[in-house]
């Protein structure tokens, strides 16, 4: 019976299961923490788990990942996770969101979420939850890990407004990692090699355990302040710490959340307009992703099949593109930008979507978040 399943949790005093039923969770990244952190919710009955992630099983990924088989090899993480993790507990529902996170979440799907738990394994993708939880104000923790030691990180951007963000205290160094990734013309480097963390069970489990509490913690004690735990798996010692909002952080410089509009992303001028708010229409708009917006080849000017490229998202092509079919030669310069007014977008998109998730912009001294989903 339901009721016997939760028995032991009922007689936990502070303990509220019917809150945990009702909530709904995002895991992004279905790896060593990712497993750790969907094994715990489903056992506590969390409503709704959504696990996100891009890749498909490895060997390897089975030393550290409770919810994977040999069997799994070569499948999404994020179905053979959501697959094994439903029979733990049929009052939980369980749903795989294969993907990458950018093109699965937007600012509006993530209003839906009480908290997102970003157990991911590199800076961008934590950089980028962080804007999206930021702008859509909900809850996130991060958990970062490696073979001793685990670092968990709770930004209450639901429960507590303005609070501090996963930007403001992140070193250059991490900016140089991602940087490491894109040629300086924001384009994929197609030799870069990531780094390979290692780590084992324990120290996942520690992480997993940890984001958990966090998560669940976050909504049920509203003012929390942002913090930070750091775990030494080996020597058993840890340190808890809060996390002091920066004035000039580059994500949320201590301001509030901009209001989010979700517009249809359609920029054909015409009675309907941009379909963003009439007091917009004259604005500049910064998106969310830098657009190539020119390609010429010092040696032949305008290249071959330039203009299939022209307007897509710089991120979603490598710097093969700077081989110029003509000559033969790497000799294309590439434009990008990801500032344009709403006239130029409709020039240059008719009735064609931006490639955008997101267009932020400051109309009236409000800052607006139009989301382009």
């Amino acid at each position: 019976m339901e009721t016997d399943r939760y028995l032991r949790h009922a007689l936990i005093d502070w303990f509220d299961q019917p809150r945990l039923q009702a909530a709904r969770v995002a895991v992004v990244g279905a790896g060593a923490i990712g497993n750790e952190a969907v094994k715990n919710l489903a056992l506590l009955g969390v409503g709704v788990i959504d696990v996100c992630d891009f890749d498909a099983v490895e060997f390897h990924n089975l030393t550290r990942s409770i919810f994977l088989r040999e069997t799994d090899v070569g499948a999404a993480k994020a179905e053979a996770v959501a697959r094994r993790a439903a029979e733990v507990d049929p009052n939980v529902t369980v749903r795989a969101l294969p993907g990458d996170l950018w093109q699965v979440f937007s600012v509006s799907t993530l209003q839906g979420y009480d908290c997102v738990i970003a157990a991911v394994d590199n800076f961008e993708a934590r950089l980028r939850l962080n804007q999206l939880c930021l702008l859509a104000a909900v809850d996130l923790v991060n958990a970062a890990i490696d073979s001793r030691y685990v670092t968990v990180e709770s930004f209450p951007f639901g429960s507590t407004p303005g609070s501090t963000c996963y930007e403001c205290h992140l070193p250059e160094s991490a900016y140089a990692r991602v940087a490491e990734r894109y040629s300086c013309g924001g384009l994929r480097r197609r030799a870069h090699a990531e780094r390979k963390v290692p780590t084992t069970a324990v120290t996942a489990s520690v992480a997993g355990a940890l984001a958990v509490s966090f998560a669940l913690r976050l909504a049920a004690q509203p003012g929390t302040a942002a913090r930070r735990v750091f775990c030494d798996t080996l020597a058993g010692r840890s340190q808890v710490a809060a996390v002091e909002p920066s004035q000039g952080c580059p994500a949320c410089g201590a301001a509030t959340p901009p209001q989010v509009i979700r517009v249809r992303n359609r920029w054909s001028p015409g009675p309907a307009g941009s379909g963003l708010a009439p007091q917009a229409d004259d604005c500049e708009l910064r998106l969310s992703d830098a657009l190539v917006t020119a390609l010429r080849c010092a040696n032949c000017g305008d290249p071959p099949g330039a203009s299939a490229l022209l307007h897509r998202r710089a991120a979603d092509l490598d710097d093969s593109v700077t081989l110029c079919a003509g000559c033969g030669q790497p000799a294309i310069s590439v434009e990008t930008r990801d500032r344009f007014s709403v006239a130029e977008l409709a020039t240059r998109f008719g009735t064609a979507p931006v490639p955008a998730k997101f267009a932020l912009a400051e109309i009236g001294g409000r800052r607006i978040c139009f989301d382009l989903e």
